[in-house]
C-alpha cells in the first residue's frame, strides 16, 4: 500500500476564456472542478495505475463533502483528518492564447490537538505502507519539528518515502534524507538559494546531495523534459510533440509514477522514462491528475533517455 500526505489540500476549479482584462467583469468557462491537492493528486494517479492507495491529511469546512465523494469513487481510502478551519479552493484560469493565471487561496490554521491526531493516524498507515509520499504545501499551525517528525515517522517505518514540496520545506525534507524528491527547476535553484542556475550548475549540486545520502534527484523540466540523478549517474529525457490541453498535475503525476517504480525496484533509466511517459499523458487531458492509459502505453517507446554523466 501507498499512503500519500496532503496537508493543505484544494478545491482546484480550472476555468477557460478568451482573455482577462484586469479591473473589468470577465466571463468565463468552467472546464473542471475536483478534489485536489498534491498528495491527492498523486493518489488519483495511483489509482489510475491500479494500486493500492490510502490518502490522509488535513480536511474541513463546505467543501469536505466533495472531498469525501471523491475518495468513494476513486476507491482511495481516506484517513483524513477533520478539522475546524475550511479547506481552501484554487483557480486555475486559462486564456485562449495558452497562458494560465492561478489564484491561490492560502488555506486553513490547524491547530496543536488536529495535528496530534493527524500525527496519531499517520504512525498507524506508515506501519501498514510501502511507501509513503509528503506533498505539497503546509498550513498555518504545522511547525518545522512537525514535518520533520512527519518524515522521520515514515522513514522508520515504510520502506520508501518521497517528499515533493517547496521553499524551506523542501529544504527541510532535504536535511531528512527521504528517498526521492522531485523538484522543477525553480525550486531546485531555490534550494540551491539561486536565483537561476545552469543545468551543470543543477546536476553537480544534486550529485553531492547524493553523496550526502539523497538516493534519487529527479529535476522536472517542462517542456525540455527531465533529470534523474542518483548514485549510479545522471540522466536526462524528454517526450515527444504532443497536443498539450493542461500541465496541472503533471509533477504529481510523475511522483506517483516514482511511487512505483521505488516499489518494482526499476533502473534509473526506466524510472525516468516512465515518469515522463505518464507526466505526458496527463498533460493530453484537461483532468488534473488522471490519465488514460492507452495514451501513456502508446507514449512509453517514444520517450528519449540519454545517460548523461
Amino acid at each position: 500500500m501507498i499512503t500519500t500526505v496532503t496537508l493543505n489540500p484544494a478545491l482546484d476549479k480550472l476555468l477557460e476564456t478568451d482573455a482577462i482584462t484586469l479591473g473589468e467583469t470577465n466571463r468565463v468557462r468552467l472546464l473542471s472542478a475536483s478534489a485536489a491537492g498534491k498528495g491527492i493528486d498523486v493518489a488519483k494517479v495511483l489509482r489510475d495505475l491500479d494500486c493500492q492507495v490510502t490518502a490522509t491529511g488535513f480536511l474541513g469546512g463546505d467543501v469536505a463533502g466533495i472531498f469525501i465523494r471523491c475518495f468513494k469513487d476513486e476507491k482511495i481510502e481516506n484517513r483524513f483528518i477533520t478539522i475546524h478551519g475550511s479547506t481552501r479552493t484554487n483557480i486555475q484560469l486559462f486564456e485562449q492564447n495558452g497562458s494560465r493565471t492561478e489564484l491561490l487561496e492560502r488555506g486553513p490554521s490547524v491547530t496543536d490537538d488536529e495535528c496530534l491526531s493527524l500525527m496519531k493516524q499517520f504512525r498507524i498507515l506508515a506501519e501498514e505502507s510501502d511507501s509513503v509520499t509528503i506533498c505539497g504545501s503546509v498550513p498555518d499551525g504545522v511547525s518545522e519539528d512537525y514535518f520533520r517528525h512527519l518524515i522521520r515517522t515514515a522513514r522508520h517505518s515504510c520502506r520508501y518515502v518521497i517528499v515533493d514540496t517547496s521553499g524551506k520545506w523542501l529544504h527541510i525534507g532535504v536535511g531528512e534524507n527521504p528517498d526521492l524528491i522531485k523538484p522543477n527547476r525553480r525550486e531546485m535553484t531555490e534550494l540551491m538559494g539561486k536565483d537561476q542556475a545552469t543545468d551543470e550548475e543543477i546536476i553537480a549540486f544534486a550529485q553531492q546531495k547524493v553523496k550526502d545520502g539523497l538516493p534519487y534527484i529527479l529535476v522536472s523540466l517542462g517542456g525540455e523534459g527531465a533529470m534523474l540523478i542518483c548514485q549510479d549517474g545522471v540522466w536526462r529525457g524528454k517526450a515527444p510533440e504532443i497536443p498539450v490541453k493542461s500541465t496541472v498535475g503533471c509533477g504529481d503525476t510523475m511522483v506517483a509514477s516514482l511511487s512505483v517504480s521505488l516499489h518494482d525496484r526499476l533502473s534509473p533509466e526506466e524510472m525516468l522514462r516512465r515518469s515522463i511517459a505518464l507526466s505526458a499523458a496527463n498533460a493530453m487531458t484537461f483532468e488534473t491528475a488522471h490519465v488514460i492509459i492507452n495514451d501513456y502505453l502508446e507514449l512509453l517507446p517514444k520517450i528519449h533517455i540519454e545517460k548523461i554523466r
